[in-house]
């Protein structure tokens, strides 16, 4: 009986080892993946996402939308207008003027002239709301 109950234990110790070394070594549940400044950590078996900001993992929400849908709705709701311009010569004339753009990809050189402008409108927005109110309040106190 005490020889039966020691080989139990000693089956159960390797069957536990061995599981645990699978797991830890074969098997990882968590990869986590270093993209520039950014640390993403993902749960293998339920493709859960995190990013780590602030000292804690914050959870990425994942959206699946129809973003043309959208798009279109948004420029028949804000009207929008749409001129019809060569993007290709436009951007071809925009890197001969200025040599600098000549490094950067299309893509990347779309992505930078949405980005600054749509910060120099809002920023006008705001500066320009922002007068109307200061001039408000100063009508108001004479």
């Amino acid at each position: 009986m005490a020889r039966e109950k020691m080989y139990f234990i000693g089956g159960l110790l390797i069957g536990v080892l061995m599981a645990s070394l699978f797991l830890f070594y074969f098997a990882p549940r968590y990869a986590t993946v270093k993209s520039g400044e950014t640390l993403i950590r993902q749960d293998k078996w339920t493709g859960q996402s995190w990013r780590f900001t602030d000292n804690q993992w914050k959870a990425i929400v994942g959206q699946n939308h129809d973003w043309e849908k959208v798009d279109s709705a948004l420029v028949k709701a804000l009207h929008i207008p749409f001129a019809d311009v060569d993007a290709g010569g436009a951007m071809k004339l925009l890197r001969e003027k200025h040599p600098i753009l000549k490094t950067l990809s299309d893509e990347e050189l779309l992505e930078r002239i949405k980005t600054v402008y749509s910060r120099q409108i809002l920023t006008n927005m705001y500066l320009d709301s922002f007068l109307k109110v200061e001039k408000s309040g100063t009508q108001q106190k004479q």
